[in-house]
């Protein structure tokens, strides 16, 4: 997916969001977009995603915090936890169990901060996320568990913190089901995403890293990541707009075993899509 006129708007945003959470003073803050202005300038019409990675990079430097997202990440690992059971209840009730574990997986994308137009808090998230699980879910539902059926190995790339101890509750139920899942994670602090180190101190699961950009490109990927995403025999499931931004521009490779889940949570990501904005999406390519 290629930069759309609401991306540049969203993505300096975005800037002052994390220059608001790490640089004190407005001159700081102001040098810090005006250098993200100027790549911009240089990379029109790119990957969202990619150009997001050299914001990262730019406010990581020039903070010299290596995770601006530290404190809000661990809030909303605590608020997740607390939000498990309601979790495990939707899905010990429903009738599909499968489309039971989409739905929890595709809601939890929603902790996400930043995001123009996106309206996420850890305070008010709670109350809303028994009403997530219920609503529409875009996509071809029978034919994503076709593919869940047909596939016994699942590479598994996640996204935000918070939304990941929901995704290992998500791998737990698929592993009960007889598969084995390989979990994807960065390899280190980007946004509010879960990195390899945090998702093995979290739990047990085998997990790989993806490498330091916004979603995932086949430039970051170690060869035992390339592997996975290249093996015929391995199921791909992306989480989250930021792999759906890098992974669309070579899922030509993936064909006939990719699952996208998430939230469409802006406008170019849900128009590329074909959804409204703000719907749970699950899409195979």
């Amino acid at each position: 997916m290629r930069m759309a006129s609401g991306c540049y708007p969203c993505i300096l945003d975005r800037a002052k969001f994390e220059s608001d959470l790490v640089l004190a003073t407005e001159d700081e803050k102001k040098g810090a977009i005006e250098e993200l202005l100027d790549f911009m300038a240089c990379h029109k019409g790119g990957v969202p995603a990619l150009v997001g990675t050299e914001r990262e990079r730019i406010i990581k430097r020039r903070s010299r915090s290596p995770d601006p997202y530290r404190t809000l990440k661990e809030e909303s690992n605590q608020l997740a936890r607390s939000l498990l059971p309601i979790a495990r209840e939707f899905f010990l009730q429903s009738e599909g169990k499968l489309e039971a574990l989409i739905r929890i997986a595709a809601a939890a994308n929603s902790m996400e901060f930043g995001v123009k137009g996106h309206d996420f808090d850890n305070s008010t998230f709670g109350a809303a996320f028994a009403d997530l699980l219920k609503e529409r879910l875009e996509g071809d539902l029978a034919e994503v568990e076709r593919l869940l059926d047909q596939y016994e190995k699942i590479f598994y790339l996640t996204d935000n913190s918070g939304e990941a101890v929901f995704d290992l509750f998500v791998v737990e139920k698929l592993k009960e089901m007889g598969k084995r899942v390989v979990m994807g994670a960065k390899s280190e602090p980007v946004l509010n995403d879960v990195t390899a180190e945090e998702l093995r101190a979290m739990s047990e699961e085998e997990v790989v890293a993806t490498g330091p950009v916004v979603g995932t490109t086949l430039e970051s990927l170690s060869p035992v990541a390339l592997d996975l995403l290249h093996g015929k025999e391995w199921l791909i499931v992306a989480k989250g707009m930021g792999n759906y931004e890098t992974i669309s521009e070579f899922q030509e490779q993936l064909n006939g075993r990719l699952i996208y889940v998430l939230r469409a949570k802006c406008e170019p990501v849900a128009m590329n899509l074909g959804v409204p904005r703000g719907s749970l999406v699950v899409k195979t390519a």
